[in-house]
């Protein structure tokens, strides 16, 4: 059998494909969608206009695509995560890991992409997130319920205490260099496990603490 060869076209044509996502990435990050330059993403990526756009419709597709390839994996793993026989304690603790994961490796380019985005209305975010909205819900009741002693939420209480959680783990990585001097003075990272512990344990602590707001009648 003759041997395939290490440079093929479809390994080729993957490379291009990640090329182009990442000048789209450094682009969007740096000027958001608006600011950001077909032209000069090709020529970031080194290939012409006509490549680029054979990969990528327009603009919308391109960034659209860079959103996919960075959210895409992370839901992924946040619903395998989800869907595991652990409590909500070891459930906050493993997707604050992921999270820690995605913009340790992504760094300031993903956390000036998202604020750019999140500025600008989120409207490119708020649809992906509105399609599995429903999954990631019926995922989290049953740990939540646990936690509460079996207690069954209402649906929209349990909406806003799903949204709170995402946004306590979230905000902190997004929101680092806002306290990035205070935390270096202080010997504070995200990534060290106290840390985590400590986010933990405040998210924990206000899903106790849902409960005081709710009339009985409602549970």
């Amino acid at each position: 059998m003759t041997p395939r060869p290490k440079d093929s076209t479809k390994e080729k044509t993957e490379a291009t494909r990640q090329r182009i996502l990442d000048a789209a990435e450094a682009a969007f990050a740096a000027k958001g969608f608006d600011g950001a330059n077909m032209r000069e993403i090709a020529a970031d990526a080194n290939v012409n206009k006509f490549m680029l756009y054979y990969h990528y419709d327009d603009k919308e597709t391109l960034f659209n695509q860079v959103l996919q390839s960075n959210l895409q994996p992370v839901f992924q793993q946040m619903g395998t995560i989800l869907s595991q026989p652990l409590s909500l304690e070891d459930t906050l603790d493993r997707i604050y890991d992921l999270y820690a994961g995605l913009f340790s490796q992504k760094g300031e380019r993903l956390r000036a992409f998202m604020a750019r985005e999140i500025a600008a209305g989120a409207p490119h975010v708020k649809p992906i997130f509105a399609s599995i909205a429903p999954q990631i819900l019926a995922l989290w009741e049953p740990k939540i319920s646990q936690y509460l002693g079996g207690i069954q939420l209402p649906d929209r209480d349990l909406r806003q205490l799903v949204a709170s959680i995402m946004i306590g783990i979230v905000s902190n990585f997004l929101m680092q260099p806002m306290f990035g001097e205070i935390m270096l003075s202080s010997g504070i990272s995200l990534y060290d496990e106290d840390m985590k512990q400590h986010v933990v344990r405040f998210i924990l602590g206000g899903v106790r603490n849902r409960l005081t707001g709710l009339d009985d009648n409602t549970i």
